[in-house]
């Protein structure tokens, strides 16, 4: 199951799970544990939660932190993301959920459910249900129609649930306006810079306060933990020169593949998605047709498709033009590989429906099926078998190495045995990067568990590497004299006292307004330079000063030209003094163009808060008993 969910994450069975599991709350991949001696992980209102509900869910977020974080997830993040409690967490909404569904009497009714498969493209053929395909692409992916049906019922029943609760949300045309102009109005700035490069010569400070302010900070300059370690490294590209691949082994390996050299029938193609909900209302997708098909008349006379998908393509691909690139037909889902497929070169298909919505879809070329001969082949299987055959002489070699260690304890004999050259490295703590001895960090974690002069375990690294390690020498953390760490100490002191400087430089520049001629007035007396930010949004950094989110958000509360800030604020540089420019307000005639899009981007938002509020309520008032050990 987890295999084919690797493999297989975008295809129509991975889309149905997860949305099962899922809907509002995601559900990830898949681990392995244990917990033999419970039945039950949590009771929901007298209902059970059954333990291996749990660790599949577990096992699931598991795998997917491995996809998404590789060699990062370690036992510290593993702690932070506290995995086994959002596992429980997901069940428990979902257990309430089809609660509330049973209490409110909604249900799936057959007609219903026979709809929903009915509908999905991968059991269509010519854009009808074909009952053959349907059994055997189950069979394919080890399913029963008994297991699919009951999926995918229990799917439609939590959408149910979710778009009652959810539906509630409503915005008026208001708050509709308020948003977009929250989101696209600009302001532009003047400002001064009042800079820490200024202030930090004139700094000074007596050695008293360099150590009150060194013990008063101090566990800012611990030391951390360090190792210094011997290792013998084990690469696949140090057996390169010892392997001959000659042109028989070539051929057979050609031979043996020949499936891997075959390339389908190919087309390039571009397409403008208009998404349509699942479920939605025959009226909504009813208009959302009728504006599709106002854009496929569009692209009929002539008009540049590309561009006509950047304005109104509603999938990823838009801000491309909406190119898909080259494409097999089965990288592709039904029935939009088959209506691709159909097309000539130029030519822009009908409106075609799948479970994202509906597409307009352009040939722009095509590639006919062939194989690839031997001779462009060979090189790349050249490669291939190179890369196998050495990833596995250097694990064989680490292996037996790793054996004669535990027979000697002598990592110097070992490498001299095996003709290798014993490396050692200087102290190094957690955060040491030690890539210029290709190492990759998880050396690091590995070495700083073993105390002096303990040997490591074989340790697999990235790429087919393995490496044996030695704590030759081991420090622990300490907390330093002054002494040790007198220019870093001195040197954060300094830019302290230089940054309050420059912060009380700014306030003195901020009170002497009304007695000068104004900020023109006092620009000139403490000589200083005014620059222009340039327009900006809310949502972007603020040109030639960054992300420095107290002064963007005093800037918008500007309201006239000509109006100060009422405070320095401080970025990377110093800290700086700002007057409102000028406000540009977003066009009234983009508001009018993006003003749907707005409004169901904001009923979703807050459909989903009231959907977290009503979760969070049911929790209150319900009896859920969960077994502490598992957390």
């Amino acid at each position: 199951m987890l295999d084919l969910m690797r493999r297989h994450a975008k295809s129509w069975i991975i889309n149905i799970i997860i949305a099962a599991i899922v809907i509002v709350f995601i559900f990830w991949g898949a681990g392995t544990f244990r917990h033999q001696e419970l039945t039950k992980a949590a009771e929901v209102n007298g209902e059970t939660i059954p333990i291996a509900d749990f660790e599949e869910t577990y096992r699931q977020l598991l795998e997917m932190a491995r996809a998404q974080y590789g060699d990062y997830l370690d036992e510290e993040l593993l702690q932070t993301l506290d995995l086994k409690k959002q596992a429980l967490e997901r069940l428990i909404n979902e257990r309430l959920m089809f609660q509330q569904a049973r209490a409110m009497g909604l249900a799936v009714t057959n007609e219903e459910l026979q709809a929903r498969i009915a509908r999905t493209p991968a059991f269509q053929v010519d854009g009808v249900f074909h009952p053959e395909r349907y059994r055997n692409m189950l069979a394919r992916y080890r399913y029963t129609p008994e297991d699919y049906e009951r999926l995918v019922r229990r799917e439609l029943l939590t959408r149910k649930i979710i778009r009652l609760v959810s539906g509630l949300a409503r915005v008026s045309p208001q708050e509709v306006k308020d948003f977009y102009h929250l989101t696209n109005d600009k302001v532009n700035l003047e400002y001064v810079l009042f800079s820490l490069k200024d202030f930090q010569e004139k700094v000074k400070f007596t050695e008293e306060e360099l150590a009150e302010f060194f013990e008063k900070n101090r566990e800012k300059y611990r030391v951390p933990l360090q190792v210094k370690a011997a290792y013998l490294l084990f690469s696949p590209k140090d057996f390169e020169d010892k392997l001959k691949i000659s042109e028989d082994e070539l051929a057979e390996y050609y031979e043996l593949n020949l499936d891997s050299y075959r390339e389908p029938e190919k087309i390039k193609v571009r397409h403008i998605l208009f998404r349509i909900d699942p479920d939605v209302s025959p009226e909504e997708a009813a208009l959302v047709r009728s504006k599709a098909e106002t854009v496929r008349q569009l692209a009929l006379k002539g008009e540049d498709f590309a561009e006509l998908a950047q304005k109104y393509s509603e999938g990823p691909t838009a801000k491309n033009g909406g190119d898909l690139g080259w494409l097999a037909r089965d990288q592709m889902i039904e029935p939009f590989a088959e209506a691709a497929f159909k097309l000539e070169k130029g030519q822009v298909s009908d409106l075609v429906r799948t479970d994202f919505g509906l597409h307009l879809i352009k040939l722009e070329d095509r590639r006919p099926a062939r194989t690839r001969t031997f001779e462009e082949a060979k090189d790349e299987i050249r490669e291939k078998i190179i890369q196998e055959r050495t990833r596995e002489m250097a694990a064989d070699q680490a292996a037996e190495a790793y054996e004669q260690l535990g027979l000697t304890g002598d990592l110097k004999a070992v490498a001299e045995k095996f003709g290798r050259s014993l490396q050692t490295t200087e102290f190094f703590s957690a955060n040491t990067s030690l890539i210029d001895q290709d190492l990759p960090p998880k050396f690091n974690e590995v070495a700083l568990t073993l105390k002096s002069n303990e040997i490591g375990p074989l340790v697999d690294l990235e790429g087919g590497r393995y490496v044996l390690l030695k704590c030759l020498a081991r420090k622990d953390s300490y907390l330093p004299k002054l002494e040790e760490v007198r220019g870093a100490v001195e040197g954060d002191l300094t830019g302290e006292k230089a940054l309050e400087m420059a912060r009380q430089a700014g306030l003195n520049f901020l009170s002497g307004l009304q007695d000068q001629d104004g900020w023109e007035g006092a620009v000139a007396k403490h000589g200083l330079t005014v620059e222009t930010t340039g327009p900006f949004t809310r949502g972007e950094a603020v040109p030639k000063i960054g992300p420095v989110l107290p002064l963007k958000k005093a800037a918008f509360a500007l309201t006239d030209p000509g109006q100060v800030g009422p405070e320095p604020y401080q970025g990377e540089e110093g800290y700086y003094v700002i007057r409102l420019k000028e406000r540009q307000p977003a066009p009234e005639k983009e508001f009018e163009d993006s003003r749907e899009e707005i409004k169901k981007r904001l009923e979703a938002g807050k459909g989903q808060l009231y959907l977290q509020q009503w979760l969070e309520a049911l929790k209150a008032q319900a009896e859920i008993e969960v077994e502490e050990q598992l957390l």
